[in-house]
């Protein structure tokens, strides 16, 4: 499609595929990327040039791009020394093809029809089993997200996220913290040291709830009619040199990474922060003031608020000081143990098999799991403090506690192709959905009392067996 002959394309795809496989053979497995001591390597841009990449002159580059930086973090060292030799050995139209290709699919599905049902059929059918495009206007607002989606955000919250129910969950969010803290006190694993560590680094968790307080400025990104690709070009670079302008100044804690209408949410160690988009709190077909405390604490408290905060102390983001600051503040007797109870639950995911010959990988997806057993944990710890828990009336048939559970496993209602469940088997941190709901509800003693779980039941599981960590 980019005017090579069928022959001649069809010699670039193979050598082009086997630069890239070469690339991924030098990359770190997704479960080593999750050790940010080994990540965080600090040199300057010329000792990264000398003992790693002599083809790229590092120090002129970032001056090119506007970031004299006097020292860089390289991820993985070991990547550029496999970069340095396959440059060595790949012929410079390879390369260049490579480049054309990356280009070429970061913009198709802005092209023309040919190149987006080209993308499609690719990443939509073949990887993902996706049977049709969304439609047309679905894919153009995801688009416009993309581009300038905090202007999108303004009008989301505005029209569907009130201040009532902003107030609700930033209260929420203190009740959780609240929970979390008198889990900590109760842990008979800890110190107290390492314990008056840990309460310092949770009292000190700033919460972003809804939407930012300053909504970003938009005014220099130019958006015109001559072509659709065009306008995607224009706001890439605009993000990127939005970024580069923030470069040696200090952190702007304010800023959002994900915007109010992305049903979504996220902790940053870096800053100690939990970031908690307004989407996140919306169920479909219902007003917030409409679902009661036991659903939204299961769906919120439980799966969002504390799970994201549980990140801060799961077995990466628990390596981050209060400040933010990558720092051990854990005594080396408490690390072990820490480690020994994450172990079993890492045992506990790499049996779970969702597809024949391919398991849940236990130790990539730790953080993940681990984040959300406690989430469910100090979410229901907070539940157990509302009226609502203790008067004890049924709802549909259902307790309060039983409600509680069916909200935590409504959040991850969800329908996946076996291509989609593939992909995200080999390639994501986080277990499929159903494993999700499964997995951590088997370690929790109040579901196996709110449903009388019994032994030989697929949710029991042996109490030697359970996890035991928050």
């Amino acid at each position: 499609m980019l005017g090579k002959s069928d022959a001649d394309a069809a010699s670039s795809a193979k050598q082009v595929m086997a630069f890239e496989t070469a690339l991924a053979k030098f990359s770190r497995p997704l479960e080593d990327l999750r050790d940010p001591q080994k990540n965080y390597n600090k040199m300057s841009p010329a000792d990264l040039t000398a003992k790693y990449t002599p083809s790229i002159a590092w120090g002129s580059r970032l001056a090119g791009w506007k970031l004299p930086a006097s020292t860089v973090i390289v991820g993985q060292p070991e990547f550029f020394s496999g970069l340095q030799a396959l440059l060595a050995k790949t012929p410079t139209p390879v390369v260049r093809d490579y480049m054309r290709a990356h280009l070429v699919d970061a913009y198709a599905s802005y092209l023309s029809q040919d190149f987006d049902n080209e993308h499609f059929d690719f990443y939509g059918r073949t990887l993902n089993g996706q049977a049709q495009q969304k439609p047309r206007w679905k894919r153009a607002l995801r688009a416009e997200n993309e581009a300038l989606g905090m202007i999108l955000g303004r009008i989301y919250v505005k029209d569907y996220f009130s201040e009532a129910a902003k107030q609700r969950y930033n209260t929420m969010v203190e009740a959780v913290r609240t929970a979390y803290g008198e889990r900590i006190d109760k842990l008979d694993w800890m110190s107290p040291a390492t314990k008056a560590k840990a309460h310092e680094k949770l009292a000190a968790i700033t919460k972003k709830v809804g939407y930012p307080d300053k909504w970003k400025d938009y005014s220099t990104l130019t958006i015109g009619r001559t072509s659709y690709a065009q306008n995607m070009m224009s706001a890439t670079r605009w993000l990127a040199e939005d970024m580069i302008s923030k470069f040696g100044k200090p952190v702007d804690r304010t800023e959002w990474e994900m915007t109010p209408q992305t049903y979504n949410a996220y902790y940053n160690p870096s800053n100690n922060e939990i970031v908690l988009p307004a989407a996140q709190f919306m169920i479909p077909g219902f007003a917030d003031d409409q679902i009661d405390d036991a659903v939204v604490y299961g769906y919120v408290a439980a799966s969002t608020i504390g799970h994201e905060m549980t990140h801060g102390f799961d077995d990466e983001g628990r390596q981050y000081d209060a400040k933010g600051n990558l720092a051990d503040w854990w005594t080396k007797e408490d690390a072990t143990r820490f480690k020994q109870r994450a172990d079993v639950m890492v045992k506990q995911f790499n049996a779970y098999e969702p597809l024949p010959g391919i398991h849940i990988n236990g130790q990539a997806s730790l953080g993940e799991n681990i984040a959300d057993f406690g989430g469910i944990m100090i979410g229901l710890d907070a539940f157990k403090k509302t009226e609502q828990y203790k008067k004890g009336e049924k709802i549909a048939g259902y307790t309060p506690l039983q409600r509680f559970f069916l909200g935590y496993a409504l959040g991850w209602l969800s329908q996946e192709r076996e291509e989609m469940l593939r992909t995200g088997l080999l390639s994501d941190v986080h277990a499929p959905a159903k494993w999700r709901v499964n997995g951590p509800l088997s370690n929790v003693p109040d579901f196996y009392e709110a449903f009388g779980v019994k032994q030989g039941q697929p949710m029991w599981r042996p109490e030697n067996q359970r996890v035991k960590i928050w």
